[in-house]
């Protein structure tokens, strides 16, 4: 046989090996593409009208080294086939349950998220309890079940192999095996991918099981090494007697507004002296307001907006409001740092403390997930929960209505008829007053047996749980589970305490590692982004304590998204899956 058709042989046959799973056709030749400037693989693709998997597939290196400058392409030349359009798929009737999401649905039934919105127009604003939507007729073999045992991943536009596996760790194998659609269809934007346990890179799963990104600023190149920031904070030096040092201690101890801004800026420091140590110039005014509107005003007359990248305070809403309505400050970023009362959503604000509505929302979506219709249900609520009791009695018609006694306490004969030893007991706690708070776990705790399961529960984790007369080993005892802004994780293992000390002479406090969190994010947003404004694009960033994932809202302000789901395991407080 001549030689030429044996290259020829060998070559398709390697081809084909390459493309296998992607194009059941053989490609008719190969011609080369230079890689030039401004090139990627989603404009490739519409130049030669073929699939990022088929580049990959027949340019590996592409895998290992990404696109490069200079470098040569094979790009498969297809014959032209006409394609026969196929038959209209039978479609069954779904009915939408109470936990169903679009990707589950997708999952299930063997369809991407645009493929299901393409047969129910009407969902893709969202989907609504008790509705019947389309689905493809599917045997009972072919109707796929999500195990809580695997990861499960929705590939972004322009994605495959590669990028799928920068982000999650997992290779074409891996997937392939895990994946069977994909070895017919290629990667689509808006497949569900299958995915192990196993990644050795740290992935953010949701409270639905999906895999979401988070964001490492700290490995990202800095395109900003100067950066301007402007502190509000009402230090309130006009009261303190400097002269009386016995009267300025008893001052400083007292939990006043001058405490918790000197606590803020303290961690706002440490925040400042760890970006000038990876190369970062901050350089930082810090206005005292005096808690006072007059000061605020004279304070904005003397800044010049056009050099400031971040404003950070005020800290009393009433007074962030005032400064945020001020024209010569509206395309600045201005951030409310601390309180968690809404702050009026103006253009450039953004609200740094995730809200307690939408930590609500998200509470009761993922209680909808974990508590099924046979459990019993008992919602304990006090009287300025109403309206908490009334939603979680709507999406659990069979739960049971628990109130306390004058004096937020339970009837233990109440509670010991109510808990049952037939069923999973699953308790939601409504209150954020302390005594019922003690009364009601006490009184749960001590129903707990080999024969009576029982898990906690609240839709909003306010500051009264935390008050160190209540018992974590109880909490522990009863699972209790709820979703929160801040992670009280043990900072030891981190340097923070150590430079905080070494710094200040005490350790940090809440307040103080919130600000350093805050802070330090705001720093390298900027100066990896440029500005504070693009870097909302970036997804979720993690910290010490705290989360930050800022979305746009109508009118160009920012809300913070970023939460915890946690569970007291034990003495311990341990983040879980979304």
């Amino acid at each position: 046989m001549n030689y030429r058709i044996k290259i020829t042989l060998i070559f398709l046959i390697l081809s084909v090996q390459f493309g296998y799973g992607q194009d059941d056709l053989t490609p008719e030749k190969f011609i080369i593409h230079k890689v030039k400037k401004g090139d990627n693989i989603f404009n490739l693709t519409k130049k030669y009208n073929i699939s990022e998997s088929q580049i990959e597939n027949y340019n590996p290196r592409i895998s290992k080294r990404g696109l490069r400058r200079r470098m040569q392409l094979r790009i498969p030349v297809y014959a032209k086939v006409e394609i026969e359009k196929e038959p209209s798929k039978k479609t069954a009737t779904y009915l939408v349950k109470p936990k169903d999401t679009k990707w589950r649905i997708a999952y299930t039934y063997g369809l991407t998220i645009d493929e299901l919105n393409e047969l129910n127009p009407k969902i893709k604003e969202g989907l609504k309890f008790g509705q019947f939507i389309k689905v493809p007729v599917k045997s009972d073999e072919e109707i796929k079940v999500i195990e809580p045992d695997f990861y499960y991943y929705k590939i972004k536009p322009k994605e495959g192999y590669y990028r799928v596996k920068v982000k999650t760790g997992f290779d074409k194998p891996t997937i392939d095996s895990l994946n069977p659609l994909v070895i017919d269809e290629g990667l689509k934007k808006g497949m569900i991918l299958k995915l192990p346990k196993t990644s050795s890179i740290k992935l953010n799963v949701d409270k639905d099981l999906l895999l979401t990104e988070k964001t490492r600023l700290l490995d990202s190149v800095f395109i900003r090494k100067k950066i301007n920031l402007v502190y509000f904070l009402p230090f309130k030096t006009s009261v303190i007697e400097f002269d009386s040092l016995d009267k300025t201690v008893r001052y400083l101890k007292r939990r006043t507004l001058t405490s918790i801004a000197l606590d803020f800026y303290s961690g706002s420091i440490l925040a400042m002296e760890k970006a000038k140590n990876i190369g970062i110039d901050i350089n930082a005014k810090i206005f005292d307001t005096q808690n006072k509107k007059s000061e605020i005003q004279r304070q904005i007359d003397i800044l010049d907006p056009t050099i400031i990248d971040v404003i950070i305070g005020p800290m009393l809403p009433k007074n962030f409001n005032f400064l945020s309505l001020n024209k010569k400050l509206e395309d600045v970023p201005k951030v409310a740092p601390l309180s968690s009362n809404p702050v009026v959503m103006r253009k450039g604000v953004f609200q740094s403390i995730t809200p307690k509505s939408f930590i609500r929302t998200e509470m009761k979506e993922y209680l909808l997930n974990i508590i099924n219709e046979d459990d019993n249900i008992l919602i304990v609520s006090d009287s300025v929960n109403r309206k908490i009791e009334r939603e979680l009695n709507l999406l659990f018609p069979s739960a049971v209505k628990l109130r306390p006694e004058f004096g937020n306490f339970l009837l233990p004969d109440l509670v010991d008829s109510l808990i049952v030893d037939t069923l999973p007991n699953k308790v939601i706690l409504e209150t954020e007053k302390f005594s019922l708070i003690s009364s009601a776990t006490s009184q749960i705790r001590s129903q707990l047996s080999d024969e009576k399961k029982i898990t906690l529960f609240t839709t909003y984790h306010g500051p009264s749980y935390e008050d160190s007369n209540l018992s974590n080993t109880l909490f522990g005892d009863l699972m209790f589970t709820y979703m929160s802004d801040y992670y009280p994780r043990k900072i030891e293992d981190s340097n923070l305490i150590d430079e905080f000390v070494n710094r200040f002479g005490i350790p940090p406090n809440k307040t103080s590692v919130r600000a350093f969190d805050l802070v330090y994010d705001l720093i390298l947003r900027i100066a990896t982004q440029n500005d504070l404004y693009s870097s909302t694009k970036i997804g979720e960033t993690e910290y010490v304590n705290n989360k930050f994932n800022y979305v746009p809202l109508i009118g160009g302000a920012y809300i913070n998204h970023g939460y915890y789901l946690l569970q007291h395991k034990q003495y311990d407080v341990l983040e879980i899956n979304k």
